[in-house]
């Protein structure tokens, strides 16, 4: 039997290649093309157990990874002059440029609008889909040409989407989530088959799975994910899937396993690879412990992880970070601390426009006011609340509910009920702005 080897020269070249990304980039496009190539050559017959004929594919390595190296290297050279003339753009006018001007169709602006649309998910919403945007159209205006094989193009296309559906979900836009994940699968379906490709996009669906209460099927797709990942032995995506099972676990009420698969997830991540991975993770942990009657456990750990928090964290996760201290204090029995901890989580959550979670704050406040017996803090609270659902059109139910709860005098068992239904209710609207209230 013939065999192919690849000459220890080209060997050398791939190893010296610019990035991992980009050989693992490379070598996805030559095999690639050669499958396309023999599906146009059509059926033939071959003796069974006869190993697949890479040798072309190889030989013609050498050619094409100074073609990628020298490509992407004119690309990136003109990164800094595309991105000044973006800068003087309003956001409409970018979009138009971006669309009209062919310079502005460079991969590697796609590549760095994905990235830093990504990087921008924990501190500015706005900005992250902005750069979603702009990332979706650079991508979509690539054709297949020298340097780029037209599988590869859609691998970006399909990344593009997915950071973009990803915004969507993060805005509570849940159907405009589910209609640019769908866009990206079927980018995902006419790339390289690259399995880290799509492992990626399915966690991405896998958390609007969560949002929507699809239990069942975000666990589904996060296991494909780790099957991948366990193929590749890469333990540290291993465990940002473990992380996502934890949050699914805590989605659905589930708080004994939210805390067993968030421990497993941070014992495999390497928290220098991905640290806002890792902090958001810790925050999660500590509040299923909280949510589940181990608020000194959860108090000890928040004391251990508190300076590199506030180092590190993002305005976003700072402030959900203050929110979970009033949370662990409310539940240790310190009133006082509480108060002041929620009251800061407030305003700054109002500070970064996420008015939804401001008015779960303000419920959690209220809360701590019928406990105390302060009546007229309690109308006070849900006169400031009612504004935020009826702009976000929520159930009238919903809001008949805060309305009797703001005219209440005295505080009752019912007014701790009625605050119990209006929060669940709160939490499940921030994902399906259409849900009714429906009182117990």
């Amino acid at each position: 039997m013939t065999s192919h080897r690849l000459d220890p020269d080209e060997s050398a070249k791939l190893l010296h290649a610019p990035s991992g990304d980009e050989s693992r980039r490379i070598v996805r496009d030559l095999l690639a093309a050669r499958r396309a190539r023999a599906g146009k050559a059509g059926p033939r017959q071959r003796p069974a157990f006869v190993a697949p004929d890479y040798g072309p594919a190889f030989r013609a390595l050498s050619s094409r990874l100074r073609d990628h190296t020298a490509e992407m290297a004119r690309q990136r050279q003109r990164l800094p002059e595309l991105r000044e003339r973006l800068q003087e753009l309003s956001p409409g006018d970018r979009r138009i440029v971006l669309r009209a001007d062919p310079a502005f169709h460079n991969w590697a602006l796609g590549e760095e609008l994905i990235e830093e649309s990504r990087k921008s998910l924990g501190s500015d919403l706005d900005l992250a889909g902005e750069l979603a945007d702009c990332a979706a159209i650079v991508t979509g205006a690539l054709e297949p040409r020298s340097g780029f094989g037209g599988a590869l193009v859609n691998d970006l296309k399909a990344r593009a989407w997915g950071v973009r559906g990803e915004v969507l979900r993060r805005l509570a836009d849940l159907r405009g989530a589910g209609e640019a994940f769908a866009t990206a699968e079927g980018f995902i379906a006419q790339g390289t088959g690259d399995p880290l490709e799509e492992a990626g996009l399915l966690e991405l669906q896998s958390a609007l799975y969560r949002d929507q209460s699809r239990i069942r099927e975000a666990h589904r797709l996060l296991d494909d994910a780790a099957a991948v990942y366990r193929r590749y032995r890469d333990f540290h995506l291993m465990g940002r899937v473990y992380i996502r099972k934890g949050c699914v676990h805590g989605q659905a009420g589930e708080l004994a396993a939210a805390v067993d698969w968030l421990r497993k997830g941070l014992s495999l991540i390497d928290p220098e690879r991905d640290r806002p991975l890792s902090l958001a993770a810790r925050h999660c942990l500590m509040l299923y412990l909280t949510e589940s009657g181990r608020a000194r456990e959860a108090r000890f750990l928040l004391k251990a992880s508190r300076a590199e928090m506030l180092r590190h964290g993002t305005p976003w996760l700072l402030a959900r970070l203050r929110w979970l201290e009033g949370k662990i204090y409310d539940a240790l029995h310190f009133p006082a601390e509480a108060e002041r901890a929620l009251l800061d989580a407030r305003q700054e959550l109002l500070d970064l426009k996420a008015e939804l979670n401001a008015a779960a704050v303000s419920l959690d406040l209220a809360v701590l006011y019928v406990a105390q017996g302060r009546g007229a803090e309690v109308r006070r609270l849900a006169t400031e609340i009612l504004p935020i659902f009826r702009s976000r059109e929520l159930h009238r139910e919903a809001i008949a509910a805060l309305i009797a709860l703001r005219q209440a005098s005295r505080m009752e068992t019912r007014s701790t009920r009625l605050l119990a239904e209006i929060r669940a209710h709160l939490d499940r609207a921030r994902r399906d702005p259409t849900l009714r209230f429906e009182p117990l």
